[in-house]
Order: C-alpha cells, then sequence, then structure tokens
C-alpha cells in the first residue's frame, strides 16, 4: 500500500523571504473521498497570510486505487477544516498529453537529490522542473542579457496534475506553450514527456517582465491553430 500525489495547487500570495521572519505553516483536510483525501496548507510570515497550497493524495496498492482504512478516515475527520470542500479540478485538455501541442520544449536530467523514499523523482522536485522550464523559455526569449534576472519570471502560481511516474536517473523533456498573457502576467501550459508519453502536465501563472507581446503572441498562435 502506498500514497501516491496526484494533483498540487501553490499560490503565492505576496512576496515573502525577509530574513529572521517568523513563518508558520497551517494544515488541514478540506475534503475526503473514497479513496482520496485532499489537504489544504496557509503560510503565514509574521503573522500575515503569504502562500496557499493544497495536493490531492490516493491510497492505491499494486492493483489501483483502495478504499480508505477506517482508522484513517476517523484520523483525517479530526483534521477536517470547517465548511470547507476542494474544487474538483477540471482535467486538462487531451492535447495537453500530446507532444505537438507544445511550441518549445526543455530537457531536464533527474539527479540522485530528486529521488524520494519510494524511489521515485519526488513530486517537489518536478515542480523545480517546471521552473527550470521556464527560465529557459525566458533566456531564449530575453537573451544573455536578462541571465541575472531570471528568478524575477519563475511562476508565483501552480496546477499540477501527476500522471506517471518519473525515475531516476532519466532525461525528460518538459513542453511549454503560452495560453495568455497581460500586462502583467503570463500563463504557461507545460506537459512532462518521457519520450512521447506524458507523465505530468503543469498549469503556470508567472511575471511576464519584459517578455515582447510579439514572442508571446507567436506562441498563442500555434496552441489555437
Amino acid at each position: 500500500m502506498s500514497k501516491r500525489t496526484v494533483g498540487q495547487r501553490v499560490e503565492r500570495q505576496t512576496a515573502f523571504g525577509k530574513v529572521g521572519a517568523t513563518v508558520r505553516i497551517g494544515t488541514g483536510i478540506r475534503a475526503i473521498g473514497r479513496s482520496s483525501y485532499t489537504y489544504g496548507q496557509g503560510m503565514f510570515v509574521d503573522g500575515h497570510l503569504v502562500a496557499t497550497a493544497e495536493a490531492t493524495i490516493v491510497l492505491a496498492d499494486k492493483s489501483g486505487p483502495i478504499t480508505l482504512p477506517d482508522e484513517l478516515l476517523a484520523d483525517l475527520e479530526e483534521l477536517q477544516l470547517p465548511q470547507t470542500s476542494a474544487a474538483v479540478a477540471s482535467k486538462p485538455d487531451p492535447r495537453r498529453r500530446e507532444r505537438q501541442y507544445y511550441l518549445a520544449a526543455a530537457t531536464v536530467h533527474s539527479r540522485v537529490g530528486d529521488v524520494d523514499l519510494n524511489q521515485h523523482v519526488n513530486y517537489i522536485a518536478q515542480l523545480g522542473w517546471y521552473d527550470e522550464a521556464i527560465a529557459s523559455y525566458a533566456h531564449r526569449l530575453l537573451g544573455d542579457d536578462a541571465a541575472r534576472k531570471l528568478p524575477r519570471y519563475l511562476p508565483w502560481r501552480y496546477r499540477v496534475t501527476y500522471l506517471g511516474e518519473v525515475l531516476h536517473p532519466r532525461s525528460y523533456d518538459i513542453g511549454i506553450a503560452v495560453s495568455g498573457h497581460d500586462e502583467h502576467t503570463v500563463h504557461y501550459e507545460l506537459g512532462l514527456f518521457d519520450g512521447g508519453q506524458c507523465l505530468g502536465t503543469a498549469d503556470a501563472a508567472a511575471p511576464r517582465g519584459k517578455l515582447s507581446a510579439t514572442a508571446l503572441a507567436w506562441s498563442r498562435q500555434w496552441i489555437s491553430s
């Protein structure tokens, strides 16, 4: 029996990271299903909410998802947040699982430090891979002059769907597409691929910075064509 993370959302509300600040993280259960549960978290710095997150966990064995044991249900119910329910996330467009959907791509290489106790690449490490892909994309559009400023282009919001096991040692491709943008924000669609197999998708919102409307519009035209 194992626990599998099948979905994740992370959203930063405001900038944080001041040295010496007191950080507190609260955790509670948002929803309980037959074979899964969703927990939510809030990060507070000096008493102010700066970030939220949630993840959906499925309990499974070799045959697939299994019913949550009564003992676990009792523990989860004790931690359930009052008057809350997790919204059902819509499934990604089936085209998102196709490599040709994405205009650009970045290659990432697994590292020993990415591997968890289940001998898979940890879901947090995968989130970092999506960061790397977006940084690579921004670098291509902006050139070396912007290299030192690339951290400013990293996403502040993610919604991730995990579709398959990511193993080590391997190299993977992350497909990158721009689904929209406004004056301040770029919306990305990403896919994690092992050859032609899609192992995960992500939607991200990141600062636009100096990314030109021309380059971003070209990416959108590719998606809609």
